[in-house]
């Protein structure tokens, strides 16, 4: 079957040849290394979901936008698995990322994918600049965050509680 330029071939009629069986294990193999397929991403996951339950108890029945509340928890999730370990809900560099993700998915526009020509547009150009200001303060917390957690993983201590690895 030919592939027509102009059309997504889609799934069912894909070709499973050996580059697709290579990407495939790759894939898999790298997905195992953050935890899939294995009960750690399972506890962290709960450990999330008992965060979330213990802040709507708090709550004491009084109404309240959830949505903060379960961005944070998606977020905690993501950092748990790239960082190793999860953050209050107010803290300051927590609550500076999560508010940039969300502004960038706010502001993003497809229609700046599909048309490229409409960013010589002052408006478009306006909503670019802005765009680029939030990705790089998301790229300046991320990076700083990054940076403290390589700090522990140098220091002395966990050093000396982890001489022993490998086996």
């Amino acid at each position: 079957m030919e592939h027509l330029p102009l059309f997504f071939v889609g799934i069912v009629s894909s070709h499973y040849n050996a580059r697709f069986k290579v990407n495939r294990q790759l894939s898999l193999s790298i997905l195992r290394q953050f935890g899939f397929g294995q009960r750690v991403m399972e506890s962290r996951i709960l450990t999330e979901v008992e965060e979330m339950i213990n802040k709507i108890r708090e709550e004491k029945g009084r109404p309240f936008n959830p949505k903060e509340l379960s961005t944070s928890c998606v977020v905690n999730v993501v950092m748990l698995m790239l960082l190793g370990y999860r953050f209050d809900h107010t803290n300051q560099d927590f609550v500076k990322l999560k508010w940039g993700i969300h502004e960038a998915m706010a502001t993003y526009s497809i229609f700046l994918d599909l048309f490229p020509t409409v960013r010589h547009i002052p408006y478009f150009k306006k909503m670019i600049k802005y765009y680029l200001s939030l990705s790089k303060t998301i790229r300046t917390t991320i990076n700083s965050l990054l940076d403290r957690c390589l700090e522990v993983c140098n220091s002395t201590s966990w050093r000396e509680k982890f001489s022993h690895w490998p086996p």
